[in-house]
C-alpha cells in the first residue's frame, strides 16, 4: 500500500462519518496504528516536532506509528487537504510522549481525544493478538438520542435493545455495546474507562456525547458503528410509530448467534426484554 492510498483510505471514512451527520463541526476523531505494509508508506521520515509528553503512558505502543485526525479539524476536510487535518506521530521507546513525523500542518496537533485513542489501542493489540489497528469515535445520533432516551440505561439495557431491533447486530458486536455514563470528553478518567470496556466489547457508548468502535482496520471499526446506529435508528422510528410491537426473540437470536457461530453474551438479553 503507498502512501497516497492509504491517505484516500482515512479520508473516504472522514467524508462517510461527516455525510451521515456524524461529524458535525471539529466533532470526531480517527486513528488508525500502522501495520508493517502501511509502515513502509511512510519510511524515511524525520521528526517534525520535539517529543511531546503524553498524559497517559502506554508502554505496549513503544516505537509504533499512528494516523489521526487532527484537534480542531473538520473531518470533510481531510480529503481537500489531508497534510493540514491529519498527520503521523509516532511513540517514543517507553510509550510515554509523541512527536510528529508529518502532516497536521501547520503547527497542528492530534486529537484532544488523543490519550482515549492510545489507551484503547493498547487494550485491543493486546486483547486482539494484534488483530485490531483502528479506533474511530464520532457523534452517532441515535445512539445518542437513545442515551437520552432512557433514565436507566446500562451496557446489558442497551446491547439487549439494539440486538433485538436488527438481526445484524448479534453478528457484527455479539459481546455487545459497552454503556459509560457521563465523563468529561477529552479526560484521562474517560480514556481509562473506555480502554478497560475494550478489553471485553468492540464498541463503547458514552453516555450524551457519541461512540467509539474498533476494528481490524477502519471499514471494520466503521462498520460495527453503522449497524448499531442503524439498528437505533429503527428503534426511534417505531417508537415515533406508536411504539415497538414486535422484536427480535431470544430464540431467533440464537438462531441467529448459531447460524454464525458467534461467541456471544446471551445474559445480556435479560437487559431489555423486549415486548
Amino acid at each position: 500500500m503507498n502512501r497516497e492510498t492509504l491517505i484516500n483510505h482515512v479520508a473516504k471514512t472522514t467524508r462517510d462519518m461527516w455525510d451521515r451527520g456524524w461529524a458535525e463541526a471539529n466533532g470526531g476523531n480517527v486513528s488508525l496504528r500502522l501495520n508493517d505494509e502501511q509502515n513502509a508508506a511512510f519510511a524515511g521520515l524525520q521528526g517534525q516536532s520535539e517529543w511531546i509528553q503524553l498524559s497517559v503512558e502506554a508502554p505496549s505502543l513503544q516505537g509504533e506509528r499512528f494516523i489521526f485526525t487532527g484537534t480542531g479539524r473538520y473531518l470533510r476536510n481531510v480529503e481537500i487537504a489531508p497534510e493540514r487535518n491529519i498527520g503521523l506521530i509516532e511513540l517514543n521507546n517507553n510509550g510515554t510522549a509523541y512527536r510528529i513525523l508529518w502532516g497536521f500542518e501547520p503547527n497542528g496537533r492530534p486529537t484532544s481525544e488523543l490519550a482515549a485513542h492510545l489507551l484503547s489501542h493498547a487494550t485491543i493489540k493486546d486483547s486482539t493478538n494484534n488483530y485490531a489497528h483502528a479506533v474511530i469515535h464520532t457523534h452517532t445520533p441515535s445512539i445518542i438520542a437513545l442515551t437520552y432516551a432512557f433514565a436507566d440505561l446500562s451496557t446489558a439495557k442497551l446491547t439487549a435493545l439494539l440486538w433485538r431491533m436488527h438481526a445484524e447486530c448479534v453478528v457484527v458486536f455479539p459481546k455487545g455495546v459497552e454503556f459509560l455514563p457521563w465523563m468529561m470528553a477529552g479526560s484521562d478518567d474517560l480514556g481509562q474507562a473506555t480502554a478497560a470496556a475494550l478489553r471485553q466489547r468492540t464498541l463503547v457508548v458514552w453516555e450524551q456525547h457519541g461512540i467509539v468502535g474498533t476494528g481490524r482496520n477502519l471499514d471494520e471499526a466503521f462498520g460495527r458503528i453503522y449497524v448499531a446506529e442503524k439498528a437505533a435508528e429503527i428503534y426511534l422510528a417505531c417508537a415515533a410509530a406508536g411504539g415497538v410491537k414486535k422484536t427480535l426473540t431470544d430464540a431467533q437470536l440464537q438462531a441467529i448467534a448459531g447460524n454464525f457461530r458467534c461467541n456471544w453474551e446471551p445474559s445480556l438479553l435479560a437487559g431489555w426484554p423486549g415486548v
